[in-house]
């Protein structure tokens, strides 16, 4: 993994001052910095170029949180975390926040399949008039809610992720 000199850094922070229209204050840092003696040519750093690496150093240090907890399924969703606590929180926080979530998500399930257990025990014996049990058609709806809420997981995910690109 390659590291950022200060020199680059520097640079980043005096283009976003420009393109933020902080034109006294990036000229100041650019006079401290020495950004006019700096050898990176500015025509090869695309614009905003400090909030995109920002923005994703904070989906990468989120990724890291999620999937370094081995409690934790990788086939599941990333319980997702606000960047002031990517920001202000050391990895270890991280790991109980994500944790803490994933165990209060699990809980939640838990209830919601013992609800469905106890409705199912006692539609067991229903029947309706053509003799068909009522639990199979109950699980023939909620395979096709199930289905619904994947293609709705599916679509909220593919915008989130198209949100963070842009």
């Amino acid at each position: 993994m390659g590291s950022m000199s200060s020199v680059e850094l520097n640079y980043l922070v005096f283009r976003y001052l420009q393109e933020s229209g902080f034109t006294h204050t990036a000229f100041a840092f650019g006079y401290e910095a020495g950004i006019s003696k700096s050898p990176i040519d500015g025509n090869l750093v695309p614009p905003e170029a400090l909030v995109k690496f920002v923005q994703k150093g904070v989906q990468y240090m989120e990724m890291e949180a999620n999937l370094s907890n081995a409690d934790i399924d990788v086939d599941e969703d990333f319980s997702f975390l606000q960047p002031l606590d990517l920001i202000s929180k050391d990895v270890n926080e991280l790991l109980k926040i994500v944790k803490d979530r994933k165990e209060n998500q699990q809980e939640a399930v838990g209830k919601e399949v013992g609800r469905r257990h106890e409705g199912a025990s006692m539609r067991v014996e229903e029947k309706d008039k053509d003799g068909k049990n009522m639990e199979k058609q109950d699980t023939e709806r909620e395979r096709g809610n199930d289905k619904d809420r994947v293609e709705n997981d599916n679509k909220r995910l593919k915008k989130r992720h198209e949100d963070r690109n842009n």
